[in-house]
């Protein structure tokens, strides 16, 4: 038992009690924050991803538990980087807000882990306004037509009229010069009016087709 004892030993106590506090606390947070990215999500017209709320309710109460073991140690500190810098993740984000609220989890589970509660509890309210302030849909919008329509403007007015900005990013041609592309990026309020900006497009006569990315 003595031996056992050693082996877990630490240069450092943390109180069973604090911790158990402060991770609960994290844990709500967590939540606050996955609430938070959900109700942003649906604000853009998005349906909300259960796994990236997991993702950053996990996040939150892990960082805590890091800010836990590190504590005042700054050479604890350093190895715990050095450990997780070897980590390497590969799933891309479709929205970089998404990526946003990573390091929002991230901040909140540090301060929470290091017993500082009235930071997070003014971060949530400032970043729920803030992530709901800037809410929009950005789109590259793909239009191909024959190489003899001449009603673009008119194409152009109709976006306008469903999206907040309308901005040509490129121009060509293809199929040996029978049709041309061209290439809108388009920012809308919400997904939403994503069919009637289609049917809006489609209507044209000339218009061979119409693809949406993003």
């Amino acid at each position: 038992m003595e031996q056992l004892t050693r082996a877990f030993a630490s240069d450092s106590d943390v109180e069973l009690g604090v911790a158990f506090v402060r991770l609960v606390a994290s844990l709500l947070l967590g939540l606050a924050v996955a609430w938070i990215h959900r109700q942003a999500r649906q604000r853009a017209g998005r349906p909300a991803e259960t796994s990236l709320a997991g993702t950053l309710v996990l996040l939150t109460v892990l960082l805590c538990l890091t800010a836990l073991v590190v504590g005042d140690n700054v050479a604890r500190a350093f190895s715990i980087v050095g450990a997780l810098s070897i980590v390497r993740f590969r799933t891309v984000v479709d929205d970089t807000r998404d990526t946003a609220f990573v390091v929002f989890a991230v901040a909140i589970g540090l301060a929470a882990g290091a017993g500082y509660f009235w930071l997070p509890l003014l971060a949530l309210p400032v970043g729920a306004g803030a992530s709901m302030c800037f809410v929009s849909s950005s789109h590259t919008l793909a239009i191909r037509a024959n190489v003899g329509f001449s009603r673009w403007a008119d194409v152009e007015s109709a976006m306008a009229s469903h999206a907040v900005r309308v901005r040509t990013k490129g121009i060509g041609t293809r199929r040996g010069g029978v049709e041309q592309d061209r290439y809108y990026d388009v920012v809308l309020r919400t997904d939403g009016e994503l069919p009637a900006l289609f049917d809006a497009v489609t209507a044209f006569d000339g218009i061979l087709s119409v693809e949406l990315d993003g």
